[in-house]
């Protein structure tokens, strides 16, 4: 189809916006950059929205050639709760902030039901309104998909774990996304993207969010950050919505809980040990102090030029003694007395590696969930941990985000926060994990603070 003089089209490829035809000035300073042989204006694919709203503004005709939207056409909203009235009105600010926006609510206070409400009322306003959901971890995929199925009676897809089932209504990984989002984006309406804290901060990492051209952004956090806000703001929009733990705990909605910090002191063999498998470290840092090149932490760095083997040892070395750190003895002695302490609560451990996580597991007889176990023997260990069959789960990162185990009620930080004031995203999402409500639950967290000996070339 040849266009007509002073008509444009808009198409997508490759994640991007093609604006074909007379760029209009302001959008050619803002969005677009013409290509060399001065044809083809192109613009990330998250621009759509505003290219199509400049142009309805300034009633200029536009072939839309970029949508290709899937249609919700079957849809039923059976929802077995009850939405809180919080949630309501998170959908209502996101509705009234132009459909685009942050919801900020605690761990454990129902972001995916706050979500499946959007949802529904999106499609009840936009019957032609299809959604893809954006998640971090492929237990959240399943988790997320059996939620939609259930809620919606519509057949849900999935993008990631080796499956590729494009529908109105989809659920993927960002790891999925930002392989496939360039050939995809341009398929549905409204993208969520569930706790987003850090998933799209780098120029990576935001491909997820650059190359869909979904007009409608939904982002879920229960930690936002400072640090991100100017790329969420442009990615995704400002926060429209934010409630706090305290609030929620007040409100009867999230658990009571208690911190019991524990600080541990390491045995006198235990340090003697630990400095011994640093000694290449420890050999290496007199050696380089006495030539004079130790003038800040960057030490070790110089020294791969210089010594590449014993800076390579020392590196092994230093990891094996982190390692050998994170398990000993007297921490594991004291994790044992917190699992007798509490033989019938529900207990979730975290860890700082997957090899603590499986040493753990093989000392306790606990499952391990990891990134390494398939989503069947995950879904094995999830199920008997929900039905009590199974008391105690380790985990690194697995657990951390969104995962719903509402059973949990004892959490144990095997390396709490360096500073007791300082409550990092990490320590927040595991923290979390226990304080879904349940009636007459009260959920305890225990830090285990441990500090690491003073040595010289750390």
């Amino acid at each position: 189809m040849v266009n007509k003089p002073n008509t444009c089209s808009i198409t997508f490829y490759e994640g991007m916006l093609r604006l074909h035809g007379e760029t209009p000035q302001h959008l050619a300073e803002t969005y677009f950059r013409t290509m060399q042989d001065g044809t083809v204006s192109v613009a990330p694919g998250y621009r759509y929205r505003d290219v199509i709203e400049y142009f309805h503004h300034k009633a200029i005709p536009l072939e839309d050639k970029a949508g290709r939207f899937f249609s919700l056409s079957e849809f039923t909203y059976r929802e077995k709760f009850d939405p809180f009235d919080f949630q309501q009105e998170a959908v209502k600010a996101w509705e009234r902030a132009n459909r685009r926006g942050l919801i900020v609510l605690p761990t454990g206070a129902g972001k995916s039901l706050t979500t499946r409400l959007l949802i529904a009322s999106l499609a009840v306003s936009d019957a032609q309104s299809s959604v893809l959901i954006v998640v971090p971890t492929r237990s959240l995929l399943y988790q997320w998909y059996s939620q939609l199925k259930q809620t919606f009676g519509v057949s849900i897809g999935l993008i990631g774990d080796d499956m590729f089932d494009l529908q109105p209504v989809t659920v993927t990984t960002y790891a999925s996304a930002r392989i496939h989002m360039q050939a995809i984006g341009n398929r549905w309406k409204l993208v969520v993207f569930d706790e987003v804290h850090g998933k799209l901060s780098g120029d990576r990492s935001s491909m997820a969010a650059k190359f869909c051209i979904a007009p409608y952004r939904l982002g879920l956090t229960a930690t936002p950050s400072s640090e991100t806000e100017l790329v969420l703001g442009d990615l995704i929009g400002d926060i429209v919505y934010l409630k706090s733990t305290d609030e929620l705990i007040e409100r009867d909605v999230l658990s009571v809980f208690q911190t019991k910090r524990v600080q541990l002191k390491a045995t006198g063999e235990e340090v003697a040990e630990f400095n011994r498998i640093r000694e290449p470290v420890q050999y290496l840092w007199e050696k380089a102090k006495g030539s004079g090149r130790v003038r800040d932490n960057a030490w070790l760095v110089r020294e791969r030029r210089l010594n590449p083997d014993e800076a390579a040892l020392a590196q092994r070395a230093m990891l094996r003694a982190v390692r050998y750190w994170q398990t000993v003895p007297s921490r594991l002695q004291r994790l044992e007395e917190i699992l007798q302490q509490h033989r019938n609560d529900r207990i979730l451990i975290f860890t700082e590696s997957r090899q603590n996580a499986y040493e753990i597991s093989r000392r306790f007889l606990i499952p391990a969930v990891t990134a390494d176990i398939d989503s069947d023997e995950r879904e094995v260990y999830l199920r008997a941990f929900a039905e009590g069959k199974c008391r105690a789960l380790v985990t690194s990162r697995a657990l951390e985000e969104g995962i719903d185990l509402p059973d949990a009620n004892v959490a144990v930080l095997l390396a709490g926060r360096k500073k007791r004031s300082k409550e990092t995203i990490r320590y927040i999402q595991r923290r979390g994990r226990v304080l879904r409500k349940r009636a007459g639950k009260k959920a305890t967290v225990y830090e285990i603070a441990w500090a690491q000996p003073k040595t010289r070339g750390s």
